[in-house]
């Protein structure tokens, strides 16, 4: 997972980040103030602040804060991103719900979670944004390898890839938001969930 860099020797070198490194920091600064302010709180000022920038190096990147809490939770959400040149689909789709639950396992993507509900109802261009650049480009990925694992029989030909696509994130997703009396989300629960996943959509054996 994609998290907030740390600096290794405690202190930033003097002098202008180099184009990269000012990225970077950006970022980092971006979901850190996320997390602990909230959206409304969350300023360039202030961002540009934590990452020792100025400001002019931010707009030159990103023309607003909305597109630049966009990209930052696209950054954050990276490793959702399925693997080149898939292979058996269900080892694929494993390592997609193992990804789901260490995403959803770190404290701060319940920290981001809070920060982002409320505006993603009530702010109709983020929320757009946050569908196009975040959402779609990983889930669009999946939804097309089910379709191809259904055409080519890895799939019952009557399953749903949205659905499925659904169900793989889903359950972890509710477990985040509301842990109440659940249990915890052990190392063996991305295997167990997809195996109840997968007895509804994996082919139906032949009888002889």
């Amino acid at each position: 997972m994609t998290r907030p860099a740390q600096a290794t020797e405690g202190v930033r070198p003097r002098g202008r980040p180099r184009r990269a490194e000012a990225t970077e920091a950006i970022l980092d600064a971006t979901l850190e103030l996320l997390a602990e302010r909230g959206f409304a709180s969350t300023t360039m000022d202030g961002i540009a602040e934590r990452a020792r920038v100025g400001k002019t190096t931010i707009y030159r990147r990103w023309c607003s804060k909305d597109d630049l809490i966009v990209d930052a939770l696209a950054r954050f959400a990276a490793d959702l991103e399925l693997p080149p040149g898939h292979g058996d689909v269900r080892a694929v789709l494993l390592e997609h719900v193992r990804a789901v639950a260490r995403l959803f396992s770190d404290p701060l993507a319940g920290r981001l979670l809070a920060a982002l509900l409320g505006e993603l109802e009530r702010n109709d261009r983020f929320a757009t944004a946050y569908a196009e650049r975040v959402v779609a480009p990983l889930r669009g990925p999946l939804v097309a390898l089910l379709v191809s694992a259904r055409a080519n029989g890895q799939l019952r030909v009557d399953a749903d890839p949205e659905q499925v696509a659904d169900l793989l994130v889903g359950p972890t997703f509710l477990r985040l938001v509301f842990p109440f009396g659940l249990p915890e989300v052990d190392p063996s629960y991305p295997e167990t969930l997809l195996d109840a996943i997968w007895d509804g959509i994996a082919p139906r054996q032949e009888m002889p």
